[in-house]
């Protein structure tokens, strides 16, 4: 970890700054150390790479799928390329295209959490044109070992920093990323909707987040390829969480690549949720606005009231919410007048 970057981390459970503590460093490059929260909560720094893992004790299903891929790495070059030869895809052309959804800009700030061991991170260092800075995230240190070692070659024209991290807790300030890329693990997260926001959280307004992995596509489950797919990975069987997607996610674009197989999710950054012009006239009978529809409803009338409203209303001219409005108003008035004058 680079001496300065120790500005850009926040505790990943208070968002709060953190302290750095250096052990042993060479050339502003800290390589054993601490980082310290305000609640001395103490994230070690090994080898160079800060252990940023919240929570310290992973929820089972983390820690378990930590434990996989830290046996997987071993051997993660015999597997690798299986599903790109499944669905008869290129495993280079399929990262390619999702990298260039990103919408990548030279000398930006780009957060990949994930990472595995970084072969669809080469394809953002490629995009960075030899200018910008990369974040590779992974929960696997075995993995990311094998990423820091394929991604040496990149280090002389982009800046790269890696940390060990959970995905649904991560260690960056707001809007601190242009965007953030997630491919190949999401159906393994433990909280998949604290992590999109996580993700919309960290981006900037108006810069993209785009995640996707294995889930068969609806229409393909109950023909023979789709079957014979889930009954081999049973991973396909993962439903899309559309319902976890942020509130602040603006023009959602959902699609399945590799036959149908893998899923892509990407949405824009915007802030908050998204708010209409509420207030346009509605040149109907009902008449009205958006915002009156919803805030401006009285207490129930009986049947018999409501018929003769809709005839004096079609008498007057108006639609029903003017000359509601109109006689409501006037009887008020008189009545409150009156009552005035007593």
């Amino acid at each position: 970890m680079k001496k300065k970057e120790s500005d850009n981390y926040v505790c990943p459970s208070s968002l709060k700054k953190l302290n750095l503590e250096i052990f042993k460093e060479e050339n502003d490059v800290v390589i054993e150390g601490i980082l310290v929260s305000e609640d001395k909560i103490i994230f070690p720094i090994k080898k160079g790479i800060p252990d940023l893992t919240w929570p310290q004790e992973l929820q089972k299903i983390d820690e378990e799928t930590r434990k996989a891929y830290d046996k997987l790495a071993i051997d993660y070059d015999k597997y690798a390329s299986i599903p790109f030869q499944t669905y008869n895809c290129d495993e280079i052309l399929v990262r390619q295209k999702m990298i260039e959804q990103l919408n990548i800009k030279t000398g930006d700030n780009i957060l990949e959490v994930g990472c595995g061991d970084g072969r669809g991170s080469e394809q953002i260092a490629e995009k960075l044109n030899n200018s910008g800075k990369l974040y590779l995230q992974e929960l696997s240190p075995s993995f990311l070992n094998k990423a820091l070692e394929r991604l040496k070659k990149y280090e002389k024209n982009i800046e790269i920093e890696y940390s060990v991290a959970n995905a649904c807790y991560l260690s960056f300030p707001d809007n601190f990323f242009d965007a953030a890329h997630h491919f190949g693990g999401i159906n393994t997260f433990s909280d998949v909707k604290r992590s999109l926001s996580e993700l919309s959280r960290v981006v900037k307004p108006g810069g993209k987040v785009l995640v996707g992995d294995e889930s068969m596509a609806p229409w393909l489950r109950e023909t023979m390829f789709g079957k014979i797919m889930m009954n081999s990975n049973p991973l396909l069987k993962y439903e899309i969480p559309l319902k976890d997607i942020p509130t602040n996610a603006r023009d959602v674009k959902l699609e399945w690549i590799m036959m149908g197989a893998f899923f892509i999710l990407e949405f824009t950054v915007g802030e908050g949720e998204p708010e209409a012009n509420y207030h346009i006239n509605i040149p109907s009978e009902r008449g009205v606005n958006h915002w009156t529809r919803f805030f401006g409803n009285l207490e129930g009338i009986t049947d018999e009231t409501k018929k003769l409203a809709y005839q004096a209303q079609k008498k007057s001219g108006l639609s029903m919410h003017e000359w509601l409005d109109k006689i409501v108003k006037e009887e008020s008035v008189k009545f409150l007048d009156k009552e005035n004058n007593i």
